[in-house]
């Protein structure tokens, strides 16, 4: 895996969090509003039944969703229902609007077109915010005009129209930008976080986050093998050439294990010399092959200084239900075969609880 797919950042999370209150002030606030509009009396209303029918259908839907945001938090503050909650925001800004003009007479709920394209911004899929911003000024548009012949407000009605739609898209553009910069400066940092900044490879702080995020994808068959690898006598490349050189080295063995990996493989500089590869295949054979055959190019590649590679690997059973919670478990079995290999001479590879090496010694 390289670079590491970065762990979900704080920012992000408190975004999600944001967007479950979010929706209950809009939806619900719009709902309590428009069942409150109900109970009020109008003096002369252009068109009472169809007014209270449509302040109806904007407290059902209003209070609807908030229930529901209620009931199903972790659901609903997912990007699965996004495009719902966006055509039912402009359902409740239009019927709501319409709703007062027949039932009052009057145009104040024309400025409820700001929340959802406030909404969008701040809380949906970027794409999303710019279909907002598109259907805004002909929604804006609609509903002046048909105020304009409910009210009879003139002819003119598309200056108000424009008026209204100009800053109302603007706004959400401007709240959408920074939210845009935020996410994206919020996601460098945490990928930053998780990398190791001398070779690029995932770091021990994001090990535990993506060994679950690998687990959950292990196709059905498919076992994990957690291998734990170490330059052998590394220490004397650093007394010997230097710091730099020793740097060129870990490179070169980051470079090598990415030839090797599987797209979706697990890499991690764990320390020092010392590396994890996490991996899954249908049989322990190929797996095997490919850490043998990563040992034995880093050996012959003339940026490594002659240094070899000793490696412990350690498989979960494919019977039993993998998680994050086996990682150190995992861990430590491949560390043992990792001793047991250096035990053995170094430069091998060694099968958790076998006797001996699995292989000579590349």
């Amino acid at each position: 895996m390289n670079p590491p797919s970065p762990v979900p950042p704080p920012l992000l999370g408190r975004i999600g969090q944001a967007k479950g209150w979010a929706l209950r002030l809009m939806f619900g606030g719009g709902g309590v509003l428009a069942l409150l509009a109900l109970l009020v009396p109008a003096p002369s209303p252009p068109n009472l039944a169809a007014g209270q029918a449509l302040f109806a259908l904007t407290a059902a839907t209003g209070l609807g969703v908030a229930a529901l945001s209620i009931r199903r938090p972790g659901a609903l503050r997912s990007e699965r229902f996004d495009t719902l909650f966006m055509v039912l925001g402009n359902l409740c800004a239009l019927t709501s609007a319409l709703g007062e003009a027949l039932h009052f007479g009057t145009t104040y709920s024309e400025h409820v077109a700001l929340w959802p394209m406030v909404f969008a911004a701040g809380f949906l899929g970027r794409r999303l915010l710019w279909v907002q911003a598109v259907l805004t000024p002909p929604l804006l548009a609609l509903t002046v005009y048909a105020r304009s012949l409910i009210v009879g407000t003139g002819e003119r009605w598309w200056i108000e129209a424009l008026v209204l739609a100009v800053p109302v898209v603007v706004t959400g553009l401007i709240i959408g930008f920074f939210r845009a910069a935020a996410e994206d400066e919020a996601e460098e940092l945490t990928q930053q976080v998780g990398t190791d900044p001398l070779t690029g490879l995932a770091n021990r702080r994001a090990l535990h986050a993506e060994f679950g995020r690998l687990a959950a994808r292990v196709p059905p068959g498919h076992r994990v093998a957690v291998i734990m690898l170490d330059l052998d006598h590394f220490k004397q490349v650093n007394d010997r050439y230097g710091h730099r050189v020793g740097d060129e080295v870990l490179r070169c063995f980051a470079a090598v294990l990415r030839d090797h990996a599987q797209p979706h493989d697990l890499l991690v500089r764990v320390g020092g010399e010392e590396f994890v590869w996490v991996t899954a295949e249908a049989a322990l054979d190929p797996v095997m092959a490919r850490v043998e055959a990563a040992r034995a190019a880093h050996a012959a590649h003339p940026d490594a200084r002659a240094v070899t590679v000793s490696a412990g690997l350690v498989c979960h059973e494919a019977s039993e239900p993998l998680s994050a919670g086996h990682l150190d478990d995992l861990l430590g079995r491949a560390d043992a075969a990792l001793y047991a290999a250096k035990a053995a001479g170094r430069n091998c590879l060694h099968l958790y609880g076998g006797p001996r090496p699995v292989l000579e010694p590349a």
